[in-house]
């Protein structure tokens, strides 16, 4: 029998029934798709030691799957995701949870993709999809655990990520570019192009104490890590902007209206304003213009490590204030800043 170990699990897991904790923890992960120890611990509640024995004993189960970083030394957290379905049947068994083919296909690719060993040899390719991954999955968190603190104000009625939100396109004029030493320009060319419209993720908040017409405000999120040319992002940019504002093709496509922003985390403030100026461009909305669709922030607003009242150990501030995401912290291309439930720029 091989002993525990914390990259190899034992031959034998040790036995035991699947208690309700157990079946929270893994609908948690199937809602999150990749979700950090330390947003579980949260979005599960209860005591923290007998959280983290609970999912080491589902991963020497392989109920769930989980990596870690290879940085910083010895290694990170660890990130827990499904690669089999076996946690999902139990989950419809046990809670009536329907089962979607679009569900089985990503545990599928998840499984095929071996992200675990992946994690474990540094391979930089998988690396950057699973940091893009967590992203999503971090402002999912500061969404929903935002809601559940605002006591009632305002609620999180729908979350969309993945496939659901794959396989629209606008079409619009195409664009060529030319670079002049590190300075790149753009016109549109008389042909057209057929652009995608894939937001890393959709969300509907409810604010119940308001009117009929501003009680939803929907959003799109693009989780920017900084690595997209700016040709490509002013193709993104210019695709949102054609599709929502020009052709308000939102509607038939994703069932919601009005889109309150897009908005953009990205990795710094440098980046932040190359973007602000594309926005500005003469392509996009608009030199001069109110660009009021895009708005943006920076991940260090959410990464950044402080020490928190009840602990004086240093976490990640979104962990202790997931409530940061609903914060004037999101910036118009004027530099105005709002918050997610203002109710006009």
């Amino acid at each position: 029998m091989v002993s525990f170990a914390k990259f190899a699990r034992p031959e034998t897991p040790r036995r035991g029934i699947i208690t309700d904790r157990d079946l929270d923890l893994i609908e948690a992960i199937l809602r999150y798709r990749f979700s950090p120890a330390s947003e579980l611990l949260r979005l599960v509640g209860g005591n923290e030691d007998v959280t983290h024995r609970r999912l080491r004993r589902l991963w020497e189960c392989g109920l769930i799957n989980r990596f870690a970083f290879p940085f910083p030394r010895p290694h990170s957290e660890f990130y827990y995701y499904l690669d089999n379905r076996t946690g999902v049947d139990l989950l419809a068994d046990r809670r009536g949870i329907g089962i979607h083919d679009e569900m089985l296909e990503e545990i599928r690719n998840n499984r095929e993709k071996d992200y675990a060993g992946s994690a474990l040899r540094g391979q930089l390719m998988q690396l950057g999809f699973l940091q893009h991954s967590l992203m999503i999955s971090r402002m999912h968190f500061c969404i929903e655990m935002g809601c559940r603190k605002s006591k009632g104000k305002v609620d999180l009625s729908a979350w969309s990520q993945g496939g659901p939100l794959t396989g629209r396109k606008v079409e619009l004029p195409k664009v060529r570019s030319t670079r002049e030493g590190n300075e790149y320009s753009w016109d549109e060319s008389g042909a057209t192009e057929r652009l995608p419209v894939e937001p890393d993720a959709m969300f509907s908040l409810r604010f119940p104490d308001r009117g009929q017409e501003t009680r939803f405000a929907h959003f799109f999120y693009e989780a920017d890590r900084g690595t997209m040319t700016m040709t490509d992002m002013l193709k993104k940019l210019r695709a949102y902007f054609h599709f929502i504002k020009r052709q308000q093709r939102h509607k038939e496509s994703f069932g919601i209206h009005p889109v309150r922003a897009v908005l953009i985390e990205t990795s710094d403030e440098a980046r932040a304003r190359r973007l602000m100026q594309l926005v500005n461009h003469p392509l996009v909305c608009g030199a001069g213009k109110r660009a009021g669709l895009f708005w943006f922030t920076l991940s260090s607003l959410f990464a950044e490590t402080e020490t928190a009242n009840r602990t004086p150990r240093p976490i990640a501030r979104y962990l202790d204030r997931p409530e940061t995401a609903f914060d004037l912290i999101w910036a118009l291309p004027d530099l105005t800043m709002h918050g997610l439930a203002d109710v006009e720029n």
